[in-house]
């Protein structure tokens, strides 16, 4: 492998937030990889190898963790965590177990990946830049507490590899590639769902009949 490549690997939550509001790093991880052109190997932290094809499981280091579902399940910063790899290809992901768990603090807090957004190539997005190839991919899913039995929140990760120096043809003739890989997390609480306003208007004129019924009622009286 080419000591100049590098993989780094950055998770967004864009889901479920009010125009007001605005998205915030809550976790970060540090992790080792091996990127192929239709999967995703994740290794043993931070030695690298042995990387585990799906369905296993790699392992990754929390170096970051702010105000959020992570911090208040008791997540914290050194502590280690699993990962699962896969090789799905874009669209519905029917992982086997969750795709990722944390072994300490946060114990009961699982993340479960359960779409990839369609890349140009299958789920990657494949981009020329003044610093090298970029390859990109999504994967939205959601947050599941197993102390309570619930889905707590929701995530979109945004996965991202540069290759320093080489093109995006050099770089898909270099794949499968191993390198280090971190991951920054947001969370978005699960939207409540308000009634529809035809709804809203059905139980306000029921209300109101029911009024104008008790007030013809209580005149017969």
């Amino acid at each position: 492998m080419n000591t100049k490549q590098r993989l780094f690997i950055a998770a967004t939550v864009i889901s479920f937030v009010t125009a007001a509001s605005g998205s915030t790093i809550q976790l970060g991880i540090d992790g080792e990889a091996q990127v192929g052109s239709n999967y995703i190997d994740f290794g043993q932290y931070p030695n690298g190898a042995p990387y585990s094809p799906a369905p296993g499981y790699g392992s990754f280091e929390i170096s970051l963790v702010n105000s959020s579902v992570f911090s208040s399940a008791g997540v914290t910063p050194g502590e280690f965590g699993t990962i699962q790899s896969f090789s799905e290809p874009a669209g519905t992901m029917t992982l086997p177990g969750a795709f990722m768990t944390f072994d300490n603090g946060g114990s009961n807090v699982q993340l479960w990946a359960t779409n990839i957004p369609p890349g140009a190539v299958g789920p990657f997005t494949l981009t020329n830049t003044l610093d090298g190839a970029v390859l990109a991919f999504d994967v939205n899913g959601f947050i599941w507490d197993t102390a309570t039995q619930m889905e707590v929140d929701t995530f979109t990760g945004t996965f991202s590899a540069t290759f320093d120096g080489e093109t995006v043809a050099q770089m898909l003739d270099s794949l499968p590639l191993d390198s280090p890989f971190s991951a920054t997390f947001t969370a978005s609480a699960d939207p409540v769902t308000a009634p529809e306003p035809a709804s809203v208007l059905l139980l306000g004129a029921g209300l109101v009949g029911f009024a104008f019924a008790r007030h013809g009622r209580s005149g017969r009286s």
